[in-house]
Parts: structure tokens; sequence; C-alpha cells
């Protein structure tokens, strides 16, 4: 899937699903790159897909390119020690977030989530995907359902300050003026930047979930990776519904983790009672995190609506209110739940489950609400523990 639309004039957004058409298109993107790139993301594996991704970051190192990748260490676990050493004997600057054991403690909370790449300060990438073979149809595997939005424009600057924060550790209200100048004309009324970092106050992408919720008149559609909604943005829905808004859910079938799945089926009566559609992706795993809103509002980027993106995890977002691409791309959606979901109904519901899955699905909900309490207590503030 590729939908491109000029937003205004000098704002330019091209939406992109999984697998090998989102991977060309970053690999081209570091091959023009001339001066920079800033490389933020949670997962970096070094398969097949992880090799082509290092190759071409090689390249542009050699030929003078400044590159600045920070993975998350736990997520990125895998990445060897030779492809690290590799990359910095051509130049490349690597940092590891959130190291697992540091300062005498454990860290398994608090993980560096979002995925964002910035191209000279004139191009970026935010999504949901990772660099991993799961996301890229490789061995003939289908790629996991996901998406990424590649954009051109002013809010590329304000995307680079925030990674160029990150690196440095430096929040920007200490930044020298002239980095924050730039950011000052990054306002958009189409394209907005929301972070989501509850331990720095920063709410952002959750604030915009619940206003879209709050506030849709006709439909919602939702991409869910790993949603589980908590209370209060199950009361929302349910008041969404009350009011005769349309609600669809693109959910996974199988799922990479077992009990949040589980802890998701434990919903399905709740959903179904309140009239949610339901849709099992089928091919592949669903991972990636999309709201739209009345077919206007596009909520985008790694931010998914559960507990552990509010309140853990480092997220970064994107609020694109543009009708046209929201119309094309609900459109798509709506094709992948006609062609590739199997609809939930109550019935089919009914005859697939029995009292011991029913009480599987309730003991992983409950172990999985106890996990996200958890993380959130274990996170830390101090960020020179972390990076």
């Amino acid at each position: 899937m590729i939908i491109e639309q000029i937003l205004s004039p000098g704002e330019k957004v091209k939406l992109l699903s999984s697998g090998n058409v989102f991977f060309a298109e970053l690999e081209r993107l570091i091959d023009e790159a001339k001066e920079e790139i800033h490389f933020q993301v949670y997962i970096f594996e070094p398969d097949e897909t992880g090799s082509r991704i290092a190759n071409a970051l090689l390249r542009a190192a050699l030929r003078g390119v400044k590159i600045f990748l920070l993975i998350d260490s736990f997520g990125s676990g895998k990445f060897p020690d030779k492809m690290q050493d590799q990359l910095e004997k051509a130049g490349v600057e690597i940092k590891r977030y959130g190291p697992f054991v540091k300062g005498g403690r454990f860290h398994i909370a608090r993980r560096l989530h979002r995925k964002v790449i910035v191209f000279d300060r004139k191009t970026a990438i935010v999504a949901g995907l990772n660099i991993s073979n799961n996301y890229s149809d490789a061995g003939g595997k289908k790629a996991w359902l996901d998406f990424a939005v590649v954009l051109d424009g002013n809010i590329v600057q304000k995307l680079h300050s925030i990674c160029l924060q990150r690196w440095i550790k430096k929040p920007l209200r200490k930044m020298p003026f002239k980095k924050l100048v730039s950011d000052k004309r990054t306002s958009s009324s189409i394209l907005r930047v929301r972070q989501n970092d509850w331990l720095r106050g920063l709410n952002e992408a959750f604030s915009s979930y619940r206003r879209e919720i709050k506030n849709a008149k006709s439909s919602l559609f939702i991409v869910g990776g790993y949603f589980l909604p908590g209370g209060r943005v199950r009361k929302m829905l349910k008041r969404a519904i009350q009011r005769g808004v349309t609600i669809k859910v693109i959910l996974a079938d199988e799922s990479d983790v077992a009990m949040q799945r589980n802890a998701v089926q434990y919903l399905y009566q709740w959903m179904l009672r309140n009239k949610i559609e339901i849709y099992e992706y089928l091919p592949s795993n669903v991972h990636g995190k999309v709201l739209i809103a009345d077919q206007k509002m596009i909520l985008i980027g790694s931010y998914d609506l559960n507990n552990l993106s509010t309140y853990t995890n480092i997220e970064l977002n994107l609020d694109i209110a543009h009708e046209p691409l929201a119309v094309a791309f609900q459109n798509e959606l709506e094709k992948i739940a006609l062609t590739d979901c199997r609809r939930v109904t109550v019935e089919e519901l009914y005859r697939r489950t029995n009292p011991w899955k029913r009480f599987k699905y309730w003991i992983s909900y409950q172990t999985v609400k106890s996990f996200f309490v958890l993380t959130t207590w274990l996170a830390r503030e101090d960020e020179d523990e972390y990076q």
C-alpha cells in the first residue's frame, strides 16, 4: 500500500504498509542522505532485513554522512557486537537505551518504543515498524500488518529536535535558542507530532486518542497491534457507540505475545455486547497502531491503546487532519477487513470458547493488567541510568 498526498504547500506525506515497499523506501532515503541521519527504533534484528538496512547505513557513513543510531537495549537485545563494531568503525555513532542492568538495578520497564528516522532535516519517517524480517515479507512469509508515514515539510524540524533531545539527553527548554527557533515554525493545523512519555509529563498521544473517541460523530476505525484499553477508554468507546458511532477494530488472529492475545479475547464479549465490530487478521500478526476518526483524522505511529504505551514506554505518533488522506487510508483498511480478516460474531465466539478458555482469558487479562502496573512502578525517572 502506498498513498501519497500533498497536504499544503511544502507539506507532503506518503503512507506505506509493511513489507518490501517500506524497506525499499527506507533504503532509498538512506542512500540519498547527504549530511545526517537520526535513526531511533525499538527493535533492530541482525537478520536479512536488519543486515540490509545496516549495510545501507554503512554505505552512507563511508560517504561521510553523520549517523546517530539509538536502539532499545531490550528490544534490540540481539543486535550483535560484530555489526555494531563494523558500523562504528565506519563512523556511525550508536547508543543503546535502557541497559537491562545498570546502577545495581534491573530495568525491565520504560522502553524506547518509538520509531522515528530523520534524513538531512528534510525528510522523516514515523512508523510502528521495527527493523526485522517480521515486517518485510522476507523468506516468503507475509509481513506483520503495520504502517509508516514518510514526511516532507516544516514538521521534520520538530522531529529532528525530538531526536536530538533524546540523543544528548537534554530537555528542549535547555537547548540553545538557535535549535528551537525553527521548531516554532512547525505548527500546522494538518500535521502534529504527539509524544507520549508519562514520566516526563508528556501524554499527547493518549490525549489525542481520548479526544477523537470522545468527539467522534460517525465512525472510528482502529488497528490495534496490542489493543487492551483500560476502563476509562472502554467507557468512552461505549458512549461513542451509544451516540451512533460505528467502531471497527482489526486485531491479530495469532500474536507473538500469546498472553496479550488471550487478554484481548477476554474483552471480546464486552466488545460484541457493545456492538464493536471485531476483525481478526489472518495472514500474519498485527503490529500496527492506527485510529481513523470520522474519516477525517488519522492517529498513527508507535502508540497503542494500552497502559504500557500510556504510562511506561516512550512513544511517538502523528495526528494527521486531512480528509482525503483519511478516506483513502480507511478504504484500504476496509479492504483488509473484507478480504484478509475473519469477522468475529457472537455465535462464532460462542462456538470456539468454553469455560476453560474463558477462565484462561480472564487469568491472562488479570496477569497483563498486573504486569502493566508493575512496569509503571518499576520505571525510573533518572535518565542517566537508562542511556
